[in-house]
């Protein structure tokens, strides 16, 4: 008889960040032991799916379930991801920026740079990041990816643009720039949606964007929050690589 599923649901997907190779075990984190402990309600000998964040992925055995869970790993494989889609991205208005890094997760984003600008800075310390990080995590499970969201500390924007990877395409997201639909997503390297912070750039920092070679995107006929914005360019970027040629 194959091992009981909990719940007769799908496996559980989980982030293991330390995923050993196939026939080790490894030790659940507490925010993973508790979810299959007691919300997943789990029992010794369950199989539940699992991932690094980075990639790997891993069909897990439960060996040992309490305080910490103890699990086996039966067969482990690897997925690459062939190019990237990072965020930079102004602060947004309020209290919205867990809907957003939530969503970004769920559409593949890769890394979410926020930037520090003259007319809007993200607030909340390193106390915020982690709240983030995990929010990101919890993303990660419901949407079953093998890659995590990287969700890093602020940056000033002439800091994160000069720490941009080098090639791919640079998206500036702006209601007055061509549509997004006509822009081609095909080609190498990663992908950058750039959005400006809810009061905008200034002068400075807008030709700053266009010297590194920035180009206008239109995702709206409308004026969008930042925080819409950025999952508008996430949600056409996803769109347009799972219709490329050899998507899965």
């Amino acid at each position: 008889m194959s091992a009981r599923v909990p719940g007769d649901a799908a496996p559980s997907w989980i982030l293991v960040p330390d995923l050993p190779a196939a026939g080790g075990r490894v030790s659940l984190g507490a925010g993973e032991s508790h979810y299959l402990a007691r919300v997943f309600r789990a029992r010794p000998g369950d199989r539940v799916s699992a991932t690094d964040g980075n990639g790997a992925i891993a069909a897990l055995r439960l060996i040992e379930i309490g305080g910490s869970v103890t699990a086996e790993v039966e067969t482990r494989e690897r997925r690459e991801m062939e190019r990237e889609a990072w965020v930079l991205c102004g602060a947004p208005e309020g209290e919205r920026a867990d809907w957003m890094i939530e969503k970004l997760a769920e559409l593949g984003v890769r890394v979410l740079q926020p930037l520090d600008c003259e007319r809007g800075v993200w607030r909340g310390g390193a106390r915020r990041i982690e709240r983030w990080r995990r929010v990101a995590a919890a993303a990660l499970r419901q949407s079953r990816r093998a890659f995590l969201l990287d969700v890093r500390p602020p940056m000033d924007l002439a800091g994160a643009l000069d720490a941009l990877p080098a090639g791919g395409m640079r998206c500036l997201c702006d209601a007055t720039g061509p549509h997004g639909v006509a822009a081609a997503a095909a080609g190498a390297g990663n992908a950058v949606g750039l959005i400006g912070p809810a009061a905008g750039f200034t002068a400075g920092e807008a030709e700053r964007v266009r010297a590194a070679g920035f180009s206008p995107m239109r995702l709206a006929g409308a004026r969008l929050r930042t925080e819409t914005a950025a999952v508008a360019w996430a949600a056409w970027w996803a769109s347009a690589m799972d219709a490329a040629p050899g998507a899965a």
